[in-house]
């Protein structure tokens, strides 16, 4: 498989809600410690670690409209700049009749594997893979959230998190029970 996700078993806080935070990406960012397990998102076969203070709180919201965009339509596209400074890549997905085709330029990543990931920057896969691979991370930030006491009351975009987690159906590769 050409892409995964492996979400590892990074710690998170436990804070109370905090008035300041009013979006998803700042929750995230509050709920998770600098020094925990980093998430890994393995693109033809190359481990790319994803930080969940830091990455995943500057992505999450992308991510949520990414995965919303093919949960809802059959064929679409959507470009995405990643902007965080550890995992600074652009993406233009297309997908239609069920496959998504993913073409990405890399210009930033820990341990400076962007030339490796130029040269083989693009995945093809099945659309539904694809949506599983989010499935567990996705879950993840919601229990990490609501366990701050986050709620759709005060945290804008997590009713869309919850209501994209729910819809994915399956979880990825390295979650399913054999």
């Amino acid at each position: 498989m050409n892409f995964f996700i492996q979400v590892s078993n990074p710690k998170y806080l436990h804070r109370i809600s905090d008035e300041d935070i009013k979006n998803l990406s700042d929750a995230v960012e509050d709920s998770f410690p600098l020094k925990t397990e980093d998430a890994f998102l393995v693109w033809n076969h190359i481990y790319v670690p994803l930080s969940y203070k830091y990455d995943i709180s500057y992505m999450i919201e992308d991510i949520v409209k990414m995965l919303k965009g093919l949960l809802e339509n059959e064929k679409g596209s959507i470009n995405i700049c990643w902007l965080p400074d550890t995992f600074r890549c652009d993406w233009k997905i297309e997908w239609n009749a069920g496959e998504i085709n993913i073409l990405s330029h890399w210009d930033c990543t820990v341990g400076d594997l962007e030339e490796l990931l130029n040269n083989d920057n693009s995945v093809k896969m099945p659309a539904e893979q694809f949506l599983n691979e989010w499935k567990k991370i996705l879950e993840l930030i919601v229990v990490a959230l609501k366990h701050n006491g986050y709620s759709k009351k005060n945290c804008k975009g997590l009713d869309e998190l919850i209501t994209v987690y729910e819809n994915i159906t399956d979880v990825g590769v390295l979650y399913k029970e054999m």
